[in-house]
């Protein structure tokens, strides 16, 4: 199945995962999992991926998002 959502009430705990060939019905359960669990301060993470050819996976939603991490060597010097 090319697209998967899955929910965990604990980082890294138990899911509950859904899987679809196209992408629409995968976006509409996330949109539902994130109504009803996505509340700030909690520990649930959402997720929706697309299964790639190969084995891979290329996420497409999560939350709660993940912290942009800058290149390495992308810093400010002090001169």
């Amino acid at each position: 199945m090319p697209f998967t959502t899955a929910l965990q009430f604990v980082p890294g705990g138990p899911c509950v995962t859904g899987y679809w060939e196209t992408e629409p019905p995968a976006a509409r359960k996330w949109v539902e999992w994130f109504g009803l669990y996505g509340v700030p301060g909690t520990t649930t993470v959402i997720t929706m991926v697309e299964q790639l050819p190969g084995g891979g996976e290329r996420p497409i939603k999560r939350w709660p998002p993940l912290p942009d991490v800058p290149p390495a060597g992308s810093g400010d010097r002090i001169a």
